[in-house]
């Protein structure tokens, strides 16, 4: 058995400016809904380097310190593939671009954006570990199904809590990791 896997390496950023929170409005481009800026890690780039870029490019924002908030891990059922989204949270500096390629961005308030309707599939648990509740989602995918992301326990003690992936859509990590953005 190999102990190496090809994985996909994905960034995702939870900027803010006080209480709010930078918003896109993806369409058509797969992670459609409301989500937060990221997207694919370059070979040869750091992961905080990736989240920087990926927010300038998307948003027209640098960010400052940025924390890592967890990650996030599929595992394909019957491949040995991976694809992982490494979550930071950093404070958003300069003028937000209202639209890019990736869509329509705003702020608004983070209470407000839990609350929201047409969230991409999955934020309302990576919102778990953008907030500190958690620091690691875990599911496992194939080209027919993706499991319940499940929040993984540090303390050894198993599933913390289970949290629906997905209500009525589909999200699968691509097989062929040819995608452009998360």
């Amino acid at each position: 058995m190999s102990r190496t896997q090809e994985a996909e390496l994905t960034v995702m950023v939870m900027v803010t400016r006080g209480d709010a929170v930078v918003v896109q409005e993806r369409s058509g481009r797969g992670w459609d809904g409301l989500i937060f800026p990221g997207g694919h890690v370059e070979q040869g780039e750091s992961f905080t380097a990736a989240a920087r870029r990926e927010v300038m490019e998307e948003t027209g924002l640098e960010v400052g310190e940025l924390t890592f908030c967890g990650v996030v891990d599929w595992a394909h059922r019957e491949r040995n593939l991976r694809y992982l989204a490494f979550l930071f949270r950093g404070e958003g500096r300069g003028e937000l671009l209202p639209e890019t390629r990736e869509g329509r961005n705003f702020w608004m308030p983070l209470e407000e954006y839990r609350a929201a309707p047409g969230k991409s599939p999955g934020m309302d648990a990576y919102l778990a570990c953008f907030t500190g509740e958690a620091a690691e989602l875990f599911a496992k995918y194939d080209s027919g199904s993706t499991d319940e992301l499940v929040r993984q326990s540090s303390s050894g003690a198993g599933i913390v809590e289970r949290k629906k992936f997905c209500k009525k859509r589909k999200i699968i990590p691509s097989e062929d990791f040819s995608g452009d953005d998360i």
